[in-house]
């Protein structure tokens, strides 16, 4: 980590269990009001302490991650796609990954509806992965700051340097985020909320470092419709791996956004109205606007995915 940002995360980051300003060390940064330390290792501050709430799980998640890259075929990083990610279905020919789809138009309605022309913000990514997200803030002059329980140099914090030196990135849980209070002027996670072990604490961190009046957003979130099983069979093998999965529905959310003081202003399909128009009932209701077609699939589909932007 360059000096720069080490200042920077000293002055930036908190103990996540009393919320005290650390001491830089020379092997990483200190609280001396607990005690506790916190090791930077190749530019990432480690605040996943094991000590934290859920924290069993969470590393048992960090294990998960990579196993199930493998076993899939997408451990080994691609620059061509990393490149152009969010945005594969776009950039790449034949490009198809649904998940990608909707995790690009999310992320394009957060920049063109909620940022728009607004420079110099400070942005929290919780859930960053590899940190693709660096380079849409950097041109829009935002200090991007990217958190994540996974680290790995292929698919976690480790490859953010692919991105660049010049944000900061930090292995924390989102449940227990070792930021100040009303620090970020956006807060947003890409399918991130639903690994929490508990959803409104979740929210609830990500409202409280996020200033008055700034966005809190959760994009491409899985959902359920409201009478479909909570056991998802599509994420049976994740969970043997011992990742977090959830899916809630889309009141869940809505819940866990106004427990947390945060006034929803746009619940989005993921994929955007497009897709709808594609559907039998949901196309017809678009004709009546895009809200009742929206509110029809969030609870009427069996499993699809939810966007949720706020303001706090």
């Amino acid at each position: 980590m360059s000096s720069t940002l080490a200042d920077e995360a000293t002055g930036l980051l908190r103990c996540p269990f009393c919320h005290t300003a650390l001491d830089q060390r020379d092997d990483g940064l200190s609280c001396e009001s607990c005690g506790r330390t916190y090791p930077i290792s190749d530019g990432i501050a480690s605040m996943l302490h094991p000590d934290l709430p859920g924290a069993r799980e969470k590393l048992a998640e960090v294990a998960g991650w990579p196993e199930k890259a493998k076993s899939e075929g997408w451990y080994e990083p691609d620059d061509a796609v990393d490149t152009v990610l969010p945005f594969p279905a776009r950039e790449i020919p034949g490009w198809e990954d649904i998940s990608w789809l909707a995790t690009g138009h999310s992320f394009q309605v957060l920049l063109d509806r909620y940022v728009i022309d607004e420079r110099g913000l400070r942005v929290l990514e919780v859930g960053a992965a590899k940190c693709w997200a660096a380079p849409y803030w950097r041109e829009r002059d935002c200090e991007y700051v990217a958190t994540d329980i996974l680290v790995d140099p292929k698919i976690g914090l480790g490859r953010g340097r692919f991105y660049g030196d010049d944000f900061l990135r930090v292995q924390a849980d989102a449940e227990n985020l070792p930021f100040p209070d009303e620090t970020f002027d956006v807060v947003y996670g890409c399918a991130a909320l639903h690994h929490a072990l508990d959803l409104p604490r979740m929210v609830a961190e990500m409202a409280r470092v996020a200033r008055p009046g700034g966005v809190v957003a959760g994009l491409n979130e899985g959902i359920r419709g409201v009478l479909r099983d909570p056991a998802n069979p599509d994420q049976a093998r994740e969970k043997e791996l011992g990742i977090n999965e959830h899916v809630h529905t889309m009141w869940a959310y809505l819940w866990a956004f106004a427990r947390a003081g945060l006034r929803p202003v746009r619940l989005e399909y993921a994929q955007g109205s497009a897709e709808l128009a594609r559907r039998n009932v949901a196309g017809k209701l678009l004709r009546l606007g895009r809200t009742p077609a929206t509110l029809w699939a969030l609870n009427a589909y069996a499993y699809s995915g939810l966007s949720i932007y706020a303001r706090r």
